[in-house]
């Protein structure tokens, strides 16, 4: 089975309508596969947009999106997203993601690699993009993976 295909699975699949009456039963899906990318891209576009400036007319655009797509596409999903976001470890993460930005830039300037060039600013956003993307998923994997171990014990 592909992580695609494990991604888009429900934790729980609800059979019959006797399972499907009990609320404490309802299946929590993941996040869409498709989503970590635009994650990673809206991480990406802070480092890249100094290099390019027009990119910094889309950092509004993607959160946009972002909100669109929460409130219609993902909405069934808004339960899952919240507990992402309630979880220390997802908050953790973010928080990481700038420190790891900050480490890099020093990192760089240590090196004597200024960001002022394109390539670098284009460098580190791809770089963080990746690292965005990356994350998130793992970090919605893991919680899935405790979502599943959890109900497997309780049935």
């Amino acid at each position: 089975m592909s992580a695609t295909v494990a991604m888009e699975m429900p934790v729980q699949v609800v059979e019959g309508p006797a399972k499907a009456t009990d609320a404490t039963e309802v299946p929590v899906l993941g996040l869409p596969t498709w989503y970590f990318p635009l994650v990673g891209l809206f991480a990406g576009l802070f480092d890249m947009a100094p290099a390019y400036p027009v990119l910094y007319a889309l950092i509004p655009v993607v959160a946009v999106v972002q909100i669109v797509l929460a409130f219609t596409v993902l909405r069934p999903r808004i339960r899952a997203m919240k507990a992402l976001w309630k979880n220390k470890r997802t908050r953790f993460l973010a928080i990481g993601l700038v420190a790891v930005r900050f480490a890099i830039r020093y990192g760089l300037g240590m090196a004597g690699l200024a960001l002022g060039a394109a390539t670098g600013h284009l460098a580190l956003g791809i770089v963080m993009a990746v690292i965005g993307t990356a994350m998130a998923w793992g970090d919605q994997w893991l919680i899935l993976r405790t979502l599943r171990r959890a109900q497997a014990t309780t049935v």
